[in-house]
């Protein structure tokens, strides 16, 4: 069980994607041929080389869209598509192309959050960058990595059993370059599941005391962390975790301040002004994984190439009136498919929602009463 990943830092650098916010889209433009002093002694580059890590959860093998099929797939929503490998089935190799493209693909961003830790904290030294800046620079990068590490922690660590030693998977904290990138400093054992859980937690708990509560724009307070979204977060780990009554305290914490959608599916059209979106990879027409990857071409019939259907099993469970039925799958060519993505290439890819932290809440109360009271069925 000793897997070792060999955590090349040469991948790390290549290209530092360094952007701007401008007209509600993240637009970026690329510093060619500079170093990382260079970038880090400059206020306007911190601030692009900052909007790079999210450039970076648009990786299109992982948090680009890809990471919530595998999620789906092994569930009973879909059927399980063979075009995205064996992740989709519980099954991953270290032969399977899509297995490895997304391994490389989530420590890729996880890489680059490390070397952005890394470098504001020289500039935060040379006084590049006042003490409020870095914070919340460091709390974006933190928030970041910790959505990544999440998923990484589901799709290949062992099942979390407290005090047990089963494993989770290498916890890669500090940046490394070309210098090291064939040495034993990079060589990385997976640590215990407990202490990946602990990591994800300080990640999350230092994004949710140093992120502000407003960006001073809707799209912003979608598209970049803040201290509500590290909040959801620790909910839905707490609840991975069986803590119920910690995913009830940080549930409680985000109740109030959003607001379900006024459709099933209209927090996917308009994920940049929707009430209900807490934290979502942004995308637009210019800056996106490509047509190919976006989720509204995997799991659309009418519009996209239709990789995915959904499982009869499921679409049983609703009747003919439910609105998840009428509104969010629809049925063609004698197949179920899922109706939610309707953006052929800029769709965003929704990682929390309002509506999760209700039903996180109503979980956590079930499982720590072994009752089915009435708050919780007033938050289904």
């Amino acid at each position: 069980m000793k897997i070792l990943y060999k955590y090349l830092g040469l991948m790390l650098i290549s290209a530092l994607l360094l952007t701007s916010c401008e007209d509600q889209a993240l637009e970026h433009e690329y510093y060619m041929g500079e170093s990382l002093d260079q970038i880090y002694s400059n206020p306007d580059k911190i601030a692009a080389a900052c909007i790079g890590m999210y450039d970076a959860l648009q990786n299109a093998e992982f948090l680009g869209g890809r990471a919530l099929i595998y999620v789906d797939a092994r569930g009973i929503d879909i059927n399980p598509p063979t075009f995205f490998g064996n992740l989709s089935f519980f099954s991953p190799t270290s032969s399977d192309g899509t297995v490895t493209n997304a391994w490389q693909a989530a420590y890729r961003t996880i890489g680059e959050c490390n070397l952005f830790l890394s470098g504001i904290e020289t500039a935060k030294a040379n006084n590049v960058i006042t003490g409020d800046e870095y914070d919340d620079y460091a709390a974006q990068g933190r928030f970041i990595r910790g959505v990544v590490y999440f998923y990484v922690l589901n799709f290949w660590g062992q099942s979390y059993v407290k005090e047990s030693s089963n494993l989770g998977v290498p916890l890669a904290l500090v940046p490394y370059d070309g210098g090291t990138a064939f040495t034993e400093a990079i060589t990385v054992p997976r640590s215990p599941i407990a202490d990946c859980y602990t990591q994800i937690i300080k990640d999350f708990e230092f994004a949710e005391q140093h992120l502000p509560t407003d960006r001073g724009s809707a799209y912003e307070n979608r598209a970049l962390a803040l201290s509500y979204a590290a909040q959801a977060m620790l909910s839905r780990v707490y609840l991975y975790m069986k803590d119920n009554g910690n995913a009830i305290t940080y549930a409680n914490k985000v109740i109030g301040k959003y607001s379900l959608d006024v459709s099933t599916y209209s927090n996917f059209l308009s994920p940049e002004s929707s009430p209900e979106i807490i934290f979502g990879v942004a995308m637009n027409m210019g800056d996106n994984p490509n047509t190919n990857n976006a989720l509204g071409q995997h799991y659309g019939r009418a519009s996209g190439r239709g990789d995915i259907t959904v499982t009869a099993s499921y679409a049983a469970l609703f009747s003919d009136d439910d609105v998840r039925k009428t509104e969010c799958i629809e049925y063609a060519n004698e197949s179920w498919w899922c109706y939610k993505y309707r953006k052929a290439s800029d769709g965003w890819v929704p990682i929390i929602r309002y509506a999760e932290i209700l039903l996180n809440k109503a979980e956590a109360l079930v499982k720590s009463t072994n009752t089915v009271n009435a708050d919780a069925i007033t938050l289904l």
